[in-house]
């Protein structure tokens, strides 16, 4: 029996959209720091709102004898609500094109796709972190340990706990030169961050070109993790994530055309304020 190449044989979603969603995930620099939040799957609706609960002070010395009742405080809560929307790309392959069998134009179809929806979520993230109301302004200087020192000091931390600052790939060089910067190699496998190029002033390092730059200033988030023992246990972003990626195959026959499409519905909001410092440094022009 003749052994006849079937259209599933060039392109099956199905196998594809799994590969997807994996690599989407592990492409995307800011995702491994925001919380993912699967409630809206499989429910009507697309909107979601979150509290972030306000500190309500120290407790105060009180008498019991005194023949006075405590001082009562409200309760309140600042809202955070997002909303689902749909990120997607659409790629058009000629049959003519997977018949030439020139490369390999579904896997390349495929590797688009993937950079294509994990920089979308990327730049989402990054433009929520940025709208962080805790701001220091370095512009003046180049980034280093003791801007970074300074920056982290805008947290006013009564614990030591983890951060991650994101440079954009053009701000490597300096620290690389800072000698209080220690390399990921430097570290026990399994200690650094994932994706860090090193450590400095507390922060691990994560090059990202989500990274913006106005005028002669690179704006840098930096976020404090999620501490298991810190009251709200909020983290700094969230994802809503209502569908995971999903990959789509269209055969036009009258075209002699594929269209694969891949979509992904969510939101994502700064959903702990208090855990983000936007950090601004100045921008070294390039040796020529």
């Amino acid at each position: 029996m003749a052994d006849v190449t079937k259209l599933s044989d060039l392109i099956n979603p199905e196998v594809m959209g799994d590969a997807v969603e994996a690599k989407v995930t592990a492409l995307c620099k800011l995702t491994p720091f925001a919380t993912v939040d699967t409630s809206l799957q499989g429910v009507p609706g697309d909107t979601k709102t979150i509290p972030a609960w306000k500190y309500v002070g120290d407790a105060e010395e009180f008498d019991p004898e005194s023949g006075t009742e405590m001082d009562t405080k409200k309760l309140t809560a600042s809202r955070s609500s997002f909303k689902v929307k749909c990120a997607g790309k659409s790629i058009s392959l000629y049959q003519t094109a997977i018949n030439s069998g020139l490369g390999d134009p579904v896997g390349q179809a495929e590797k688009q796709l993937i950079k294509a929806i994990a920089s979308k979520i990327d730049s989402d993230l990054y433009d929520e972190a940025v709208k962080g109301t805790n701001v220091y302004d370095g512009s003046k200087a180049i980034i280093g340990y003791n801007a970074i020192v300074e920056a982290v000091g805008k947290f006013e931390d009564e614990e030591d706990t983890e951060k991650v600052i994101f440079i954009h790939p053009n701000q490597e060089t300096q620290l690389l030169k800072d000698k209080d910067f220690l390399s990921a190699d430097k570290f026990t496998s399994g200690v650094a961050v994932q994706g860090s190029i090193g450590k400095i002033a507390g922060c691990w390092v994560k090059k990202s070109k989500r990274v913006k730059k106005q005028g002669q200033t690179f704006i840098c988030p930096i976020i404090k993790l999620t501490n298991a023992e810190e009251g709200d246990g909020l983290s700094a972003l969230t994802i809503l994530l209502k569908k995971e990626t999903q990959l789509d195959h269209e055969w036009l026959p009258k075209a002699q055309r594929h269209d694969i499409t891949a979509a992904k519905y969510y939101g994502v909001a700064l959903t702990n304020d208090s855990k983000v410092v936007v950090a601004k440094f100045k921008a070294v022009q390039a040796e020529a």
